[in-house]
């Protein structure tokens, strides 16, 4: 992507290199995430063993994280986006061919590790190409193709558990994956070695230490935002099952909480860049809570499409605010870096949540629903009361030759 290039063509350039590669390998990706648990039911395992391995897959996230802002910061984010991709395939091929549930934790665990990767070089490129003021639009797109191509891809799961069987489901991811860096090399993306900015070679734990007082503020909700935003990956299909209705029935009711999540993205952005980061995050992470507590009162089909749009209209509204909230603290100089962690701390909530539900499964299903509920309540709180005032704050870093998009 060309420094000083006109909007036009940083559009086109955002669009090729970001936004379409993203699109295909989430399509994957969002047919894979719902049936992450019930691959283990499939295996014949109960519901607590299930929500570890979505553990496994968040474990392999904040293990992806860890490793992606460096490799952003030294190879750029198309070649460390080519290179997350790959492992995202390999991942997918893993639990596709697992003949029992170890080799399929690896699996998961593998797909973790690509997608962080590849979230945090996709951050990158539009980080460096859009003035602030309008950063959260640019973010939230970039989300919004995610829950597009969600959408898309519970339906198609579906679909595919119906035809062939549900391991069928990770070879569509495999070769979602694939298309993905076909469309990533096709792009100008893949000439450009280098972030529009040099950045500081170092490490996360001197990141942590330079910037303290925002990770243990603001840095704290974000993991438990990521807690509760990763548990309704597994509290839906989880409850679904429940309540005796079955593998495919549970993913059309992923796909509904896809389709009202995808539909926000854009007026949350613009809500953001108007108004601050609050005016999203906070109502955002409330109906969260509210709505995970909500499911346990379902009994019927019925009842859980309706909690699950709920969670729908609560992920959907907090479209991007994680990353944009990230590019916002972060430093100048050592931007992937600080990313990369400020993206550990949310996979950290990522392996919290589900882990959360089933430690409160050992004792009856319900309890962990609610020990995640009452999070995101006291989360809200704690995400008004850190977030730094947006408007006419100066102390916002401002990107080399900043495009308006």
């Amino acid at each position: 992507m060309a420094k000083g290039g006109s909007r036009a063509t940083v559009a086109r350039d955002l669009a090729t290199s970001t936004y379409i590669p993203t699109f295909l390998a989430e399509i994957g990706l969002g047919a894979v995430l719902p049936v992450l648990a019930l691959s283990v039911l499939a295996f014949d395992y109960s519901s607590v063993i299930a929500s570890l391995a979505v553990a496994a897959y968040a474990v392999g996230r904040i293990a992806g994280s860890a490793v992606g802002g460096r490799l952003s910061a030294g190879l750029g984010p198309a070649r460390a986006a080519m290179v997350a991709l790959a492992v995202i395939a390999t991942g997918s091929v893993i639990c596709a061919a697992s003949p029992a549930i170890a080799l399929f934790v690896v699996g998961a665990f593998t797909i973790g590790v690509g997608h962080a990767g590849y979230h945090i070089s996709r951050q990158g490129q539009i980080n460096a190409a859009v003035r602030p003021q309008y950063r959260a639009r640019a973010l939230t797109t970039l989300a919004g193709v995610w829950r597009i191509a969600n959408f898309v891809g519970p339906l198609m799961g579906a679909a595919i558990i119906g035809i062939w069987g549900i391991h069928w489901v990770y070879v569509a991811a495999a070769i979602a994956a694939l298309a993905a860096m076909v469309a990533l090399r096709l792009s100008n993306a893949w000439n450009l070695r280098r972030h529009a900015e040099p950045e500081d070679k170092a490490s996360p734990l001197k990141v942590v230490k330079d910037n303290a007082k925002v990770f243990r503020t603001l840095g704290v909700a974000i993991v438990f935002t990521g807690a509760v935003r990763a548990a309704r990956l597994v509290v839906i299909p989880l409850w679904a099952t429940h309540v005796g209705l079955s593998p495919q029935v549970a993913t059309l009711i992923f796909g509904i909480n896809a389709a009202v999540d995808m539909v926000l993205f854009y007026p949350a952005g613009v809500v953001m860049d108007r108004f601050g980061r609050a005016w999203t995050a906070v109502p955002s992470t409330l109906i969260l809570g509210l709505g995970t507590i909500a499911l346990t009162a379902t009994s019927g089909a019925v009842g859980v499409t309706l909690a699950a749009i709920a969670l729908g209209i609560g992920n959907g509204w907090g479209s991007g605010v994680i990353m944009t909230l990230a590019a916002d603290v972060a430093p100048r100089a050592t931007r992937s870096v600080f990313t990369g962690v400020w993206m550990i701390a949310q996979d950290v909530g990522g392996f919290i949540g589900p882990a959360a539900v089933s430690a409160g499964a050992a004792i009856a299903l319900p309890v962990g629903f609610w020990l995640v509920g009452g999070a995101g309540v006291a989360t809200a709180y704690g995400l008004y009361r850190w977030i730094p005032p947006w408007r006419g704050n100066a102390s916002h870093p401002q990107p080399a030759t900043p495009l308006d998009l």
